[in-house]
């Protein structure tokens, strides 16, 4: 399993995060770095699954490593497929971090069925977002069977706003066979990656969420899938841990859109959209400039600069770019924040906001007061 380690900085107050393939070992100096750093603050891939108990429970899948040892966990999901990190199944496949998962199969079993039979499963295509610089890390697998007539696919919907709400997790720590259940309760965004959730354990008794929980489903009351869980704090007071929320999820892996409902209505734009807003993006400096452009479109999402046909020429590129933020209900907004970090007000961003504006139907905006 991967690990994720978090260091602050003795002076900046600024954060950063590496990833590594072992658990990092405490020197007691208040850092931490993976794989043999410095540190007591320690982080750890995990990952949760759960739902009011019951026969809606039968969507549960432990994703199985060498010698069928469970390495963390999975959602079935509608189409013979299953939601979990990537990190889950590059451990599970013996993979490194710049490995393909292509081609490669991985055993996995269902937690909520009678016959507990293993199937093998592939990663689907356009289903891989490994984690990168604190992004992606969700897998899609493709069945390579039938799941147990037993099982059911899950419910997925769209988390949105953590709202204080209270979801059960259900994972496979390794002391415990047969899995565990752990009440946690849904904090705020933050935390090591911009898309993930916060959330808190309910209580300092029972179980916690830990090693063996990444890639399972976070459930409600109603007994909807609202996210996978992915990390944890490894400090023993600490009972803290996150989760990819479904809609991020989705961004990451378009295919999976199918399987979620209350995912927000992509937009309807008017016809000359693309090549209006493309016109009024290649004008602004922080576009024309390669780096900081690629800057931008990282902050826009990993999702944007997967999806888009990049090209080396300007206009084509950022046409491409455009095309794809049309897509998604928040994309155009995401790439507009991008740019007022890196714009400051300048004027050809103001006359982007002024065709994007127009493009809405809202008008030419009122200037800030100044």
């Amino acid at each position: 399993m991967a690990w994720l380690a978090w260091k602050h900085g003795a002076t900046s107050g600024r954060s950063a995060v590496t990833i590594g393939q072992n658990p990092p070992a405490p020197v007691g100096n208040g850092r931490i770095r993976a794989g043999g750093g410095s540190g007591d603050a320690r982080v750890a891939h995990t990952g949760v699954s759960g739902v009011p108990q019951g026969a809606a429970d039968t969507w549960r899948v432990r994703i199985r490593g060498a010698g069928g040892t469970p390495v963390g966990a999975g959602v079935l999901i509608s189409g013979g497929r299953v939601l979990t990190c990537a990190h889950v199944a590059r451990t599970a496949l013996g993979l490194a971090d710049d490995e393909s998962p292509a081609g490669a199969e991985l055993a996995l079993d269902f937690a909520g069925s009678a016959t507990r039979e293993p199937v093998a499963a592939s990663v689907a295509a356009q289903g891989w977002a490994p984690p990168v610089d604190g992004r992606g890390d969700v897998a899609v697998l493709a069945l390579h069977g039938s799941a147990p007539d037993d099982c059911a696919p899950a419910s997925l919907h769209a988390c949105g706003p953590a709202g204080d709400r209270i979801v059960r997790v259900f994972g496979q720590p390794q002391a415990a066979g047969p899995g565990r259940w752990v009440r946690v309760q849904l904090v705020g965004s933050g935390g090591l990656s911009p898309d993930w959730l916060q959330f808190e354990g309910v209580t300092q008794l029972g179980d916690r969420v830990q090693q063996g929980f990444s890639g399972a489903g976070a459930v409600d009351a109603a007994g909807d899938v609202l996210g996978i869980v992915v990390a944890e704090d490894l400090r023993a007071a600490q009972r803290t841990g996150w989760l990819i929320p479904v809609e991020a999820a989705a961004r990451y892996c378009p295919l999976i859109s199918d399987a979620v409902t209350s995912l927000e209505h992509t937009p309807s734009w008017p016809p000359q959209a693309e090549r209006e807003l493309t016109s009024a993006l290649v004008r602004i400096p922080s576009m024309y400039d390669p780096l900081r452009r690629e800057r931008i479109l990282r902050d826009t999402g990993d999702d944007v600069v997967l999806l888009a046909a990049r090209s080396p020429v300007l206009l084509e590129d950022v046409r491409a770019v455009v095309a794809v933020c049309l897509q998604y209900a928040d994309g155009i907004d995401r790439l507009a924040a991008a740019l007022r970090w890196y714009e400051h007000g300048s004027l050809p961003i103001r006359e982007f906001e002024r065709v994007l504006a127009r493009l809405r139907g809202g008008g030419v905006p009122q200037e800030p007061a100044s």
